[in-house]
């Protein structure tokens, strides 16, 4: 990782094959005119479908009937309709956008939440500061954080939050595992306030062998992947290549990052 050695002198442009930045971007390279881009428009999508699956996966209960199949038992019940519900989306950057593109076209009812109170955004409409996050978390039936992990955003879902929360809403965490506290939410899992969580990112990863996470029933793992296509490495190459063009031109760089999110 970039962050583990020391740059080198004529370094001028570093660009990562994600939409996360977290492990490229050190204090050295924020304090320099190192130009730093990420890749867009292959992972956002894909991740958008995934918060869509989860949360249908809940309403539906797919994974009841999954082992109701597997014992081979008729476990007649009745389930949740997705559309109608409020969703809160921390985070209204590309990955956001897509989720709520994605959430307001079967029917659910998404609120976006960024670092400040936006009016007139053309794709949220408003997006609502952080602050108020105490008022809104009460009335959402799903959270979902897609923030980019800073030392501003660091453990942002913490034992506060999680008691914000209306009780038995589900959690998505799509953004960084450092975005949560982990034993918090385990703790509110545990006692019912978070009812269903869908966890693609970890504080460490691969998640540990004896992580709480494993065994609990109502906790979805999957190994940081909710991104990731058959063919996810050619579509970044050609996303960099593009980019690479741009520079031998001397064009200005595309989807370059704001570093001083990350004073």
């Amino acid at each position: 990782m970039i962050k583990d050695h020391p740059l080198p002198p004529k370094l001028e442009w570093i660009h990562t094959a994600s939409v996360g930045v977290n492990l490229v971007v050190s204090p050295e390279i924020v304090a320099s005119d190192i130009v730093v881009t990420h890749t867009r428009g292959v992972f956002e999508y894909p991740i958008a479908e995934y918060v869509l699956g989860i949360l249908l996966m809940v309403a539906k209960d797919f994974r009841t009937t999954w082992e109701s199949q597997r014992a081979k038992e008729w476990n007649w019940r009745l389930t949740g309709l997705l559309r109608g519900q409020t969703v809160v989306v921390i985070g209204p950057g590309a990955i956001g956008k897509e989720i709520f593109k994605m959430l307001n076209a079967v029917g659910v009812h998404v609120i976006a939440v960024g670092r400040r109170a936006v009016a007139d955004d053309p794709v949220f409409g408003h997006i609502h500061a952080m602050d108020d996050l105490e008022t809104l978390l009460p009335s959402a039936d799903a959270v979902i954080l897609c923030l980019p992990l800073t030392s501003a955003t660091t453990g942002i879902m913490d034992k506060t939050r999680f008691s914000q929360m209306k009780r038995g809403a589900c959690f998505i965490n799509i953004g960084g595992g450092g975005l949560v506290d982990e034993d918090a939410l385990i703790a509110a899992l545990r006692e019912g306030q978070v009812g269903t969580a869908g966890l693609d990112v970890f504080a460490v990863e691969p998640l540990p062998n004896d992580h709480p996470f494993w065994s609990m029933e109502q906790v979805f793992v999957s190994p940081h992947m909710s991104g990731d296509l058959h063919d996810w490495e050619d579509r970044t190459a050609a996303k960099y290549i593009e980019n690479l063009g741009r520079w031998v031109e001397g064009m200005p760089l595309e989807h370059v990052i704001d570093k001083a999110r990350f004073n």
